[in-house]
């Protein structure tokens, strides 16, 4: 037997009601528990590095996003911000990717970039030199004009403390 005109139209109502209803009964954090749904958190760091001419100041970006397959993943880059020349040297520190296929190879390099960090912290290398040992130890790195507003807000910060 074959449904035609309004018994159809009345089946697919009914349809789209049931599915409006489960929809309301799921909440955004149990969708992304099932996968129905991406949910993606990020959180960042500025602080001064303390070097000796307390020029440099590093920003930490950490990304985690939960959610299908091929949506999951977390990230954290490091950028290291010249603020005499608002030169910002971006690393990637770590990468974990469901799908690598969509965000590129996973890695970790935290120790590059911790030792790095703290041979231009201690005066041991300039921010060409700290790039240029990233790049030969395989972190993905970019160097990129700006920064300005983290140096300004931290000089803010510290003038009002004093």
């Amino acid at each position: 037997m074959q449904t035609k005109g309004p018994a159809r139209g009345f089946a697919a109502v009914l349809a789209l009601a049931a599915l409006a209803a489960l929809s309301g009964c799921v909440s955004d954090d149990q969708a992304v528990d099932m996968g129905l749904a991406t949910k993606c958190e990020a959180d960042g760091t500025v602080a001064v590095l303390g070097d000796p001419a307390r020029r440099f100041v590093t920003k930490s970006d950490t990304e985690i996003c939960r959610g299908p397959r091929r949506d999951s993943y977390s990230e954290t880059r490091l950028a290291i911000i010249d603020c005499g020349t608002q030169t910002a040297l971006s690393a990637g520190v770590t990468r974990a990717s469901a799908d690598q296929a969509r965000r590129g190879p996973d890695y970790d390099n935290t120790a590059a970039v911790e030792q790095a960090r703290l041979r231009l912290k201690v005066g041991l290398a300039d921010l060409a030199a700290t790039e240029a040992s990233l790049r030969a130890a395989g972190v993905p790195v970019t160097l990129a004009p700006g920064g300005a507003e983290q140096c300004t807000k931290l000089a803010a910060g510290a003038a009002q403390t004093n």
